[in-house]
């Protein structure tokens, strides 16, 4: 496929490239409420469906991640090949239909495959997003806007809390959970035809110098002709993925089976395109990635069990006070902190191009026993208190992470930057987090420790991976003055 846009040029219209942004940040923002909402209704959902913690953080978690991750290679495949602007109102409308089908669901199973939509929809967002943004915006204005529109993540969860609170009804414990999910679909569905006809396809490379509008991919047959990957490399991987398959027992079998057969498939398209190589063999884009993968590990898996965690600690505090105190902790501390970084960057780096690792291992450090202590303190309110320096310092790293995936990468490929970004992003910490953080849950209540303790305790065991993320932060500020300078001069030069 051919990208039909080449040769076009971004209007010049004052303030267009400022609205662009500003709603490819509510698409943003969507994609949060979609699956944050299902960590903020966890007690009801849970109740309702007479869920595990296991099963609960797997929702949360691996059933979203695993399709949200994989999938997000071959659509970014498209990408960077086809109209983007097309692609994003079509993911954004597949991701909300389904999670309208997730307020019809009557047990795992059904929210399950819900859920599995939503990811494959969501997987479509930040691939063709990162991408426009990059071709409104130059190197020297990249982090900023990647931290303006990261700032979706704390205005989605903040949104997502407010649109909890106005729906609760009448009696705030007694949630009818379905209803907000069809409203919330619907919703999503009408803002994918307002971005389908207000964005204009921007020409890739518009914003870098001497770049040629030629394409960075090979025709798809000629890429299978060139590979050097044996065909039976594919069968293999569905093999490895029914064998995995007969390890597990119940639901789940199915899902691993198709999980691992998708691997595969993406593993392959990857390495039909050549270009890909020069990705993957960055050193700082591989720090960076696992800074903010286990950096986020622990923040996922906080989110998907604080509204859990906070009723269990206070039963008697009222749920709708906790959901929209949280939401303007959200939308304020973790604003704040995401715009700060982001700028803060962008200032720093302008004399040491190391502050792109440095600021995010500090703002982390400091995370980590702000994040302890929020589960360590007896009361609801001193638990929000701490909760809103921490969401500070989780909001810094955004920008400057997602800003580095997209400098470094060529030209051509990224959006499958992107892609790859959050495919190792969200395999560990979106599939891991709440995942592990369910499981020990359960693990401690086998140990004879009631809920509370047991949340308590596996918050603290997942906490543990900001001291991972700080270290990939610190190496970063080794590897990447060198990297920059490369991905300068690669650039530079004629596709």
């Amino acid at each position: 496929m051919n990208d039909s846009t080449e040769g076009y040029v971004p209007p010049k219209k004052p303030g267009y490239r400022t609205a662009v942004l500003f709603l490819l940040t509510i698409v943003y923002g969507f994609n949060f409420i979609d699956r944050q909402i299902v960590g903020i209704l966890a007690p009801f959902i849970q109740a309702d469906l007479e869920l595990t913690n296991t099963q609960l953080g797997l929702l949360i978690g691996l059933a979203f991640a695993a399709f949200y991750t994989i999938m997000g290679i071959p659509l970014a495949f498209l990408a960077d090949k086809m109209n983007r602007v097309n692609l994003l109102a079509i993911a954004l409308a597949v991701w909300s239909g389904f999670t309208a089908l997730t307020g019809m669901s009557q047990n795992f199973l059904h929210i399950a495959l819900a859920r599995i939509g939503v990811g494959i929809g969501e997987a479509g967002g930040s691939p063709p997003s990162h991408s426009m943004i990059s071709d409104f915006y130059g190197k020297e204005e990249r982090s900023g806007a990647l931290g303006i529109y990261s700032l979706g993540i704390p205005l989605g969860i903040m949104a997502a809390y407010f649109f909890t609170a106005a729906l609760l009804g009448t009696d705030p414990n007694v949630v009818d959970w379905r209803r907000i999910f069809i409203i919330l679909g619907l919703t999503g569905i009408v803002l994918a035809v307002i971005v389908r006809v207000v964005i204009r396809e921007p020409r890739r490379g518009a914003m870098e110098t001497k770049v040629t509008p030629t394409s960075a991919y090979i025709p798809l047959g000629e890429s299978f002709r060139r590979s050097n990957l044996p065909p039976r490399f594919a069968i293999a991987g569905l093999f490895v993925a029914v064998v995995l398959a007969g390890v597990f027992v119940g639901n789940l079998s199915w899902l691993v089976a198709v999980i691992g057969l998708l691997l595969m498939v993406s593993i392959f398209l990857l390495s039909l395109q050549p270009g890909v190589i020069t990705l993957v063999s960055i050193p700082s884009w591989w720090w960076m990635c696992l800074g903010i993968a286990f950096a986020s590990f622990a923040s996922y898996a906080l989110s998907g069990f604080q509204t859990k965690y906070l009723r269990l600690l206070d039963p008697e505090f009222n749920f709708r006070t906790i959901v929209i105190w949280i939401g303007i902790i959200n939308g304020t501390f973790y604003v704040a902190g995401t715009y700060f970084g982001a700028k803060l960057v962008d200032i720093r780096a302008k004399k040491d191009i190391r502050a792109y690792g440095f600021i995010p291992a500090l703002a982390t450090a400091i995370a980590l026993p702000l994040a302890v202590a929020t589960f360590w303190v007896p009361s609801v309110v001193l638990h929000l208190a701490l909760g809103a320096g921490l969401q500070f310092f989780l909001g810094v790293y955004l920008g400057p992470s997602f800003a580095i995936a997209q400098t470094l990468a060529p030209i051509r490929l990224r959006a499958m930057s992107t892609a790859l970004f959050f495919f190792v992003l969200n395999m560990i910490a979106l599939g891991g987090g709440p995942t592990f953080a369910g499981a020990m849950i359960d693990v401690f209540l086998n140990l004879d420790h009631n809920e509370l303790i047991s949340t308590r305790f596996a918050m603290y065991c997942t906490f543990g991976a900001y001291v991972i993320s700080i270290i990939a932060y610190l190496l970063v500020t080794r590897t990447l003055p060198k990297d920059w300078a490369a991905a300068e001069l690669r650039n530079s030069k004629t596709t």
